[in-house]
Protein backbone atom coordinates (compact mmCIF):
# COMPACT_ATOMS: atom_id res chain seq x y z
CA UNK A 1 0.00 0.00 0.00
CA UNK A 2 2.59 2.56 1.15
CA UNK A 3 4.29 1.94 -2.51
CA UNK A 4 1.41 2.95 -4.57
CA UNK A 5 0.29 6.08 -2.17
CA UNK A 6 4.06 7.06 -3.04
CA UNK A 7 3.95 6.44 -6.47
CA UNK A 8 0.72 8.10 -6.63
CA UNK A 9 2.59 11.22 -5.42
CA UNK A 10 5.34 11.20 -7.15
CA UNK A 11 3.31 11.00 -10.18
CA UNK A 12 1.17 13.91 -9.14
CA UNK A 13 4.39 15.92 -8.62
CA UNK A 14 5.85 15.44 -11.73
CA UNK A 15 2.73 16.29 -13.13
CA UNK A 16 2.73 19.50 -11.44
CA UNK A 17 6.46 20.38 -12.38
CA UNK A 18 6.35 19.86 -15.65
CA UNK A 19 2.71 21.25 -16.14
CA UNK A 20 3.98 24.53 -14.64
CA UNK A 21 7.33 24.30 -16.85
CA UNK A 22 5.31 23.63 -19.90
CA UNK A 23 3.33 26.85 -19.44
CA UNK A 24 6.31 29.39 -18.38
CA UNK A 25 7.91 28.42 -21.36
CA UNK A 26 5.08 28.52 -23.55
CA UNK A 27 5.56 24.70 -24.39
CA UNK A 28 2.73 23.05 -26.81
CA UNK A 29 0.50 20.39 -25.96
CA UNK A 30 2.37 17.51 -24.50
CA UNK A 31 2.33 14.34 -22.02
CA UNK A 32 1.01 16.49 -19.30
CA UNK A 33 -2.46 15.92 -17.80
CA UNK A 34 -3.47 20.06 -17.71
CA UNK A 35 -3.16 20.63 -20.91
CA UNK A 36 -5.91 17.89 -22.31
CA UNK A 37 -8.60 19.12 -19.53
CA UNK A 38 -10.82 21.63 -21.30
CA UNK A 39 -12.29 22.89 -17.66
CA UNK A 40 -8.98 23.94 -17.04
CA UNK A 41 -8.08 25.99 -19.71
CA UNK A 42 -7.06 29.46 -18.62
CA UNK A 43 -5.90 27.75 -15.13
CA UNK A 44 -2.96 25.38 -16.30
CA UNK A 45 -0.60 27.12 -13.99
CA UNK A 46 -2.84 27.09 -10.99
CA UNK A 47 -3.69 23.07 -11.66
CA UNK A 48 -0.19 22.57 -11.90
CA UNK A 49 0.42 24.14 -8.73
CA UNK A 50 -2.15 22.60 -6.78
CA UNK A 51 -1.24 19.13 -8.15
CA UNK A 52 2.45 19.82 -6.92
CA UNK A 53 0.95 20.47 -3.16
CA UNK A 54 -0.57 17.60 -3.51
CA UNK A 55 1.75 15.21 -4.38
CA UNK A 56 4.11 16.69 -1.46
CA UNK A 57 1.33 16.39 1.06
CA UNK A 58 0.71 12.57 -0.28
CA UNK A 59 4.04 12.08 -0.06
CA UNK A 60 4.71 13.55 3.69
CA UNK A 61 1.94 11.40 4.23
CA UNK A 62 3.18 8.24 2.77
CA UNK A 63 5.50 8.38 4.83
CA UNK A 64 3.67 7.83 8.08
CA UNK A 65 2.52 4.46 6.68
CA UNK A 66 3.38 1.76 8.51
CA UNK A 67 3.81 -1.63 6.36
CA UNK A 68 2.88 -4.88 7.31
CA UNK A 69 4.59 -8.23 7.93
CA UNK A 70 2.24 -10.50 6.10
Amino acid sequence: MKEIVSGASILLFIQGVGGIINRLTNGGPSWFLVNYIDALQGYEIIASIVLVILGAIIGVGSLKIKDRDD
